[in-house]
């Protein structure tokens, strides 16, 4: 597990460069700033650079990441259709992830250090989920609505659904547009970390939701998204911004 629980939260960065020393630099700086978990968003390095392959990214920059840093990696591809920077099919999609695990594995990487984003809705993520956990890494399944906060109801049923794959640990981002809405969010995670007493991340995203990512922790949500520099998803806070309101809260 790359999340320490007994942080409350662990604080994820994420990176957003687009060429190896821009992300070696933003991991330090990172690292430096207090990041218990860096996230490289690797579909901003595929929107720069079409047509990558894992195999050869992995080679650059992942091993001069962990060699740089002590703390753990979780490795995203965010498909535009869930808020990111690149377009994807099913079977690019699903290359790029194996790809991913084959490279991680060929490179033996400490598996502790690694943490693997899936997108649930992707009719692939189950064998990806099993793979990634059979070579020892967190597996995040990840689902986004930028269009609403849907009735808690519905969002715990995505929950549940996430749920159904044992031990990965589900995160859901929804979009709010009220107060209320936050509310709605938080009270489902609440409601879902009590009732399965399993690792869960709920976010609500822009200005409106940044409340979910300094009070998300009180709710169950281990884990929290912060900025140095470039954010890559609206309403993140900055690193110190969030360790302010965490020292607060305390």
């Amino acid at each position: 597990m790359i999340f320490d629980e007994s942080k409350k939260p662990s604080v994820i960065v994420p990176l957003t460069g687009t060429t190896t020393q821009m992300l070696i630099e933003q991991a330090e700086e990172a690292q430096a700033a207090g990041a218990d978990v860096i996230e490289w968003r690797i579909d901003f390095m595929i929107g720069a650079h079409h047509n990558l392959s894992f195999t050869s990214l992995g080679r650059e920059i992942v091993e001069p990441i962990l060699a740089c840093t002590t703390v753990p990696l979780l490795l995203t591809i965010r498909t535009m259709e869930q808020g990111g920077q690149v377009k994807l099919s099913d079977g690019r999609y699903r290359i790029l992830l194996a790809e991913m695990l084959d490279t991680l594995n060929y490179l033996q990487v400490p598996a502790e250090r690694i943490g693997i984003d899936l997108e649930f809705r992707f009719e692939g993520t189950p064998a990806l989920c099993e793979r990634a956990q059979e070579l020892g890494y967190t597996v995040v399944l990840s689902h986004h609505d930028w269009n609403e906060t849907p009735h808690p109801d519905v969002m715990y049923l995505v929950f549940d659904e996430m749920l159904e794959l044992p031990g990965a640990v589900p995160k859901l981002a929804v979009t709010p547009n009220s107060e209320d809405d936050v509310d709605a969010l938080l009270c489902t995670a609440r409601k879902v970390s009590r009732e399965h007493d399993r690792p869960i991340i709920a976010l609500s995203m822009g200005e409106l939701g940044k409340r979910s990512r300094l009070e998300g922790w009180k709710y169950g949500s281990i884990a929290t998204f912060a900025t140095v520099g470039e954010g890559s998803a609206p309403g993140q806070p900055s690193i110190a911004e969030l360790r302010a309101a965490l020292a607060d809260s305390q």
